[in-house]
């Protein structure tokens, strides 16, 4: 009997197939803003760029990280960054490994220390192999900056291992290698130029021109404190 029974409802659904019933699937709708804000509704979805459209009844999660590709500035900031803009209207807010939505600013802190390890690594890694002469200054000043930054630093990596998945690690990572391109010297620039640029990178370095310490961009990770 029980057989039967759980038999009955695939055999429903193929007769109703076979008469070429037609199965009901719910309508998509979908929230329409315009230019001027005025807000309509309808079942397609629109072409035009121009207008903010949500399929309603359809999570929508914030990305990780804001879009931008203004040049990084590797220098301390010395004031708050400014807020970042509120999720807009539909969108869910972005949530760590737990499950719990990150603090204020925090992926946008984690991503300025990533930029900043990629930089020092591949500063060191080129500057190297541009000039092995000065390897070991190079080396030296690079181990200086890890000690002086180490307490953000170790902060910055439990922080990302723990509470980020691996697929928003990797998101940071994509991420901070696009904006390090930015920062390097041109692949075709001419040899003297590369040796410039590595002098006035690694004085800047031994300057404390790039730390971590002071730098109020990441003030989320040292205010961080897990749940």
């Amino acid at each position: 009997m029980k057989s039967l029974q759980r038999v009955l409802p695939i055999l429903s659904l193929a007769a109703l197939l076979g008469a070429g019933a037609v199965v009901p699937v719910a309508a998509q709708t979908y929230r329409i803003v315009g230019p001027d804000g005025k807000v309509t509704y309808s079942d397609r979805k629109p072409t035009d760029p121009q207008l903010k459209t949500r399929e309603l009844g359809k999570l929508v999660v914030a990305p990780l990280l804001p879009q931008g590709n203004e040049p990084f500035d590797l220098r301390p900031a010395t004031t708050l960054p400014p807020p970042r803009p509120a999720n807009t209207e539909g969108l869910a807010p972005t949530v760590d490994i737990s499950g719990r939505p990150f603090p204020a600013g925090l992926p946008d802190a984690i991503l300025d220390v990533v930029i900043h390890q990629f930089f020092v690594q591949t500063l060191v890694e080129n500057c190297s192999r541009i000039r092995p002469a000065f390897a070991d200054r190079y080396q030296a000043g690079v181990r200086n900056w890890r000690d002086r930054n180490a307490e953000i630093l170790s902060r910055s990596n439990l922080i990302t291992f723990t509470r980020f998945t691996a697929e928003q690690r990797d998101t940071l990572r994509a991420t901070g290698r696009m904006r390090l391109a930015q920062l390097m010297p041109p692949p075709n620039a001419a040899a003297a130029d590369k040796d410039q640029w590595c002098d006035r990178m690694n004085t800047d370095l031994a300057r404390r021109q790039f730390e971590l310490v002071g730098d109020l961009r990441v003030t989320p990770i040292v205010a961080f404190q897990a749940p």
